[in-house]
């Protein structure tokens, strides 16, 4: 009988056994990093705190587990005031008006105070992060998602030689290079899959983060990483300000996050972008909403782009290659259902029509300035020779007006404020003043990275077009698996 029992009880403990490995094995674990803030206080602005908490906030809302969440974030758990925070409103107006009229606005309403983000781990010094790797990273298992998210700033390549080894600055003005991270990332267990989100300067360059050692010329690493970025290498991304209302922020992770959660950042909901209509928003989704409603300097890309930039090719007299000048309906034809929302998209944005319009888009792009110039003639008083003409009829009623600390300049943002305020807006000009101060001035820039986006997905669409016709089945297989990462989405 005892043995029986015996028997009984290894076969219980055995069952429990493959019961919690199948559920290991089924039920893989999230880990999500955020590495958030400036290199130093004059450089960690209020948009990156509020970056984190916006998504912080995202991962609530998804009820996602949240058992492995770290946050790295500036100067970490010290008491110091680390964030530039700009708060206009919190100026008098006659002090505004002042300053917009007769001195200098800069910084005005600038101030300092210690960061909001709850629960950092640690600041974002490069041994941090090292030691994350090491403790938290090293613990993974196969089949384990790192979720990244790194808002921060960057800077481009030192070595001109090797000018994708951009860097994300860290607190006390030091920075981890693209080349060092991959190295972290190498050091994960086998099977641990990557998904990362970067929207610092220049953050294109860790797009070769799906390379080992971050070199093409060393293979695809065995480990699946995809990977999500505001801008190209070798430019400055959107973004970072000192200003506290969210409303106004234009950069990506803005409408990245948006885009997952169904909600701005105000909490205003938006229509879901399910360009493929499965009922799920995805990481690639997101990045394609991005693109196109996106109003920045920002050339996003991602990890799929870079391997077709590597290992796919325009036609260079292979009649069987696609060329990069290829009809619209060829283009349209080849393209997913996410990738004909963005070219179809930013087509009406930017008034392209018929099927010449990827070497019409080209020709745009490459005149882009010239037609900036045209534009700009004939426009009529600017708002700056309205300001300085309003400027000096008051200086004619009070001359002291030449300095802002003269005792009657003071009066008139204190004790004589409604007096002032009154002068200013009830001057001929104010009025119009006003409109053309406060309306949004055409950025030629924004307009042109446009037709840059419409190109580079254009031209996504044709190389992986080549790449099929090239055939070689390993490279297929690999684009194939990384467009498959990229497909995927916050709740597993």
């Amino acid at each position: 009988m005892r043995r029986t029992l015996t028997q009984s009880t290894r076969l219980f403990c055995g069952m429990i056994g493959l019961m919690f490995a199948t559920e290991r094995l089924g039920l893989a674990a999230d880990y999500f990093l955020t590495i958030g803030g400036g290199y130093a206080p004059a450089g960690n602005q209020a948009s990156l705190e509020n970056n984190v908490l916006f998504f912080q906030r995202v991962l609530d809302e998804k009820k996602l587990d949240q058992t492995h969440n770290d946050v790295y974030f500036a100067d970490g758990t010290s008491d110091g005031s680390d964030l530039q925070v700009m708060d206009l409103q919190s100026v008098p107006k006659a002090n505004r008006l002042m300053a917009e009229f007769f001195g200098n606005q800069d910084s005005l309403g600038l101030s300092y105070r210690n960061h909001r983000v709850p629960n950092v781990r640690g600041s974002t010094r490069p041994d941090n992060i090292r030691n994350w790797f090491d403790q938290v990273g090293s613990t993974m298992m196969s089949g384990d998602r790192l979720l990244l998210f790194v808002t921060a700033h960057g800077n481009k390549s030192a070595d001109s030689e090797d000018p994708y080894n951009t860097t994300i600055a860290t607190w006390n003005n030091s920075s981890i290079k693209m080349r060092e991270f991959v190295d972290l990332l190498d050091g994960l267990p086998a099977g641990v899959n990557v998904v990362a989100i970067m929207v610092q300067c220049h953050s294109g360059g860790f797009a070769k983060l799906i390379y080992n050692g971050g070199d093409p010329d060393q293979g695809l690493s065995s480990q699946q990483r995809c990977a999500f970025f505001a801008t190209v290498h070798d430019r400055p991304a959107a973004g970072c300000t000192p200003e506290v209302d969210e409303s106004s922020y234009v950069e990506y992770s803005t409408y990245f996050w948006a885009a997952l959660s169904g909600r701005l950042r105000t909490g205003d909901p938006i229509q879901l972008p399910d360009y493929n209509h499965d009922g799920v928003v995805s990481f690639d989704e997101a990045h394609a909403y991005t693109i196109l409603t996106a109003d920045t300097i920002d050339l996003p890309i991602k990890t799929s782009g870079e391997f077709l930039s590597q290992y796919s090719k325009f036609s260079d007299g292979d009649s069987k290659l696609l060329s990069n000048e290829e009809p619209y309906d060829v283009v349209l034809g080849l393209a997913t259902k996410t990738q004909r929302a963005i070219l179809e998209g930013l087509s009406e944005q930017l008034g392209l029509n018929g099927n010449d319009r990827l070497v019409d888009a080209w020709r745009a792009l490459r005149d882009g300035r010239r037609r900036g110039r045209s534009r700009r003639r004939n426009e009529g008083p600017s708002s700056e020779s309205l300001r300085r003409r309003i400027a000096g009829d008051l200086k004619r009623k009070w001359p002291q007006l030449e300095n802002v600390v003269n005792p009657v300049s003071v009066e008139l943002m204190t004790s004589r404020a409604e007096e002032f305020i009154a002068a200013i807006e009830n001057h001929r000009d104010y009025k119009r003043y006003r409109e053309l101060a406060d309306r949004p001035s055409p950025d030629r820039a924004k307009q042109n990275v446009k037709y840059d986006r419409f190109l580079r997905v254009a031209d996504n669409v044709l190389l992986a077009e080549n790449l099929r016709r090239i055939g070689d089945a390993e490279r297929i297989a690999q684009y194939e698996a990384l467009v498959t990462a990229e497909a995927g989405s916050l709740v597993q």
